[in-house]
């Protein structure tokens, strides 16, 4: 699958896995990553427990060269984390098998479309229909590999869920295309040039809160309840019909299956974007983030930053420092943020080709995501948004559960509050 690789706060070394370098190896892994595929990418926990942050890179994604995949997760709820972790290691792969090139015989006409999406001319104007149609094949594919992890959360995977589960915003870059996934409150940005060749920032996703009329109609129709504690007025939640829980912070998320039968729906909004040669680079980030600075700053944080392969890490702490100014008062949330930059890096013309040392070869890595290394404006002209049904929380759910759903969990969410150097719960 070529260079992978998936983090989630802490510095815990992690014994080493088929197909896979323990942490002591990250630093390495990732300057692959920002060389190669021009992805960096950076976690920090925050103060509140675990991490429940989590993210995910790779390169040659479904074995189609140069197609590159990212994703970030927020997890929240009492196994919030573990959600978080569970979405990154399996929602890379269903949507890996469901791209990867197939024999003739045996691919269905989907996979076919997406091959051809890889040798489609799409610079001739007389090719948009088929774009079109090449990308709704795209978005029913990503619509299904969603719905389908949902299902394995609530069958399979070994985690009460009930109160539980993640956000999740991911990219599939393919030549000049960009497919965005959005489920929740996680946002994509991204960082384009205007005439003045100035940076500016587009927002490509919709932070989708309970408030919003096509979400809240759902919602009310299946008898959820939406309003906001009387502390955090300005944070619509998503509550039971008869109970004040869980208090979710988002119309749309892996897991929480207490709230599925009640409005809350697991399927993404899917967005597109045809690259131009203004576009620059795209940020996947966590509320953690965006709560504290605005989508211009995020963009000119990125954007100023020296080396491409610390520029997730840049934007992460001065969230951290932002979040400390503007709340001193208040616990920082956990941050995370994946910067895919679009364009090759600039080379310095100041560099001797002669003596520049060479670089470290491509390395590729193969084995399971399973065991990994441990709202909205209005788009640009030229964002495709699908919605696939019509119609800033610093705390995402609230754990104010009757007794019958709480005590599967109850002692379960305190089991790993110590192994890292900072807290969340989101």
């Amino acid at each position: 699958m070529g260079i992978c690789c998936s983090r989630e706060g802490g510095g815990k070394e992690l014994e080493e896995t088929e197909g896979w370098f323990p942490w002591k190896h990250d630093d390495f892994l990732q300057e692959q990553l920002a060389g190669a595929a021009g992805v960096s990418m950076h976690t920090k926990q925050g103060w509140k427990g675990v991490n429940q942050d989590a993210m995910a890179a790779c390169q040659d994604f479904a074995g189609h060269k140069g197609q590159i995949f990212c994703g970030v997760f927020d997890g929240h709820g009492p196994l919030g984390r573990d959600v978080a972790r569970h979405v990154r290691d399996s929602l890379p792969k269903k949507l890996s098998a469901s791209m990867a090139p197939r024999a003739e015989d045996d691919a269905p006409s989907s996979n076919a479309d997406v091959d051809s999406f890889d040798k489609s001319d799409c610079t001739s104007s007389s090719d948009t229909s088929d774009e079109h149609q090449l990308l709704s094949s795209w978005k029913s594919l990503i619509v299904k590999a969603f719905e389908d992890v949902d299902e394995e959360l609530r069958q399979h995977s070994g985690i009460d869920c009930i109160c539980s589960g993640t956000t999740a915003v991911t990219v599939v870059r393919q030549g000049d295309h960009l497919i965005i996934a959005n489920l929740g409150d996680s946002r994509a940005v991204l960082c384009a040039r205007d005439g003045k060749n100035r940076p500016v920032s587009v927002q490509i996703t919709t932070d989708l809160k309970p408030d919003l009329p096509g979400e809240a109609e759902r919602i009310l129709s299946c008898k959820g309840r939406i309003f906001a504690m009387d502390d955090e007025p300005d944070v619509p939640r998503l509550w039971l019909p008869d109970q004040d829980a869980p208090g979710l912070a988002m119309a749309r998320a892996f897991g929480d299956f207490c709230l599925k039968n009640h409005g809350l729906i697991c399927t993404p909004e899917v967005y597109y974007r045809k690259l131009s040669e203004r576009d620059d680079f795209l940020v996947l980030a966590t509320d953690g983030i965006w709560d504290v600075l605005s989508n211009k700053e995020v963009v000119k944080i990125v954007s100023s930053a020296s080396d491409r392969s610390k520029a997730a890490k840049q934007l992460v702490d001065r969230a951290v420092r932002a979040w400390r100014r503007k709340f001193p008062t208040s616990m920082v949330d956990d941050c995370a943020a994946v910067c895919l930059f679009l364009k090759p890096a600039a080379i310095s013309c100041e560099e001797d080709s002669t003596t520049k040392p060479p670089q470290a070869p491509v390395l590729s890595f193969t084995g399971s995501f399973r065991k990994a290394l441990s709202g909205g404006g209005e788009a640009e002209e030229g964002t495709a948004v699908w919605r696939a049904l019509e119609g800033v929380a610093r705390v995402n759910s609230v754990i104010r559960l009757p007794r019958m759903l709480s005590r599967r969990w109850r002692s379960a969410s305190m089991d790993e509050n110590n192994d890292h150097e900072s807290s969340k719960v989101d």
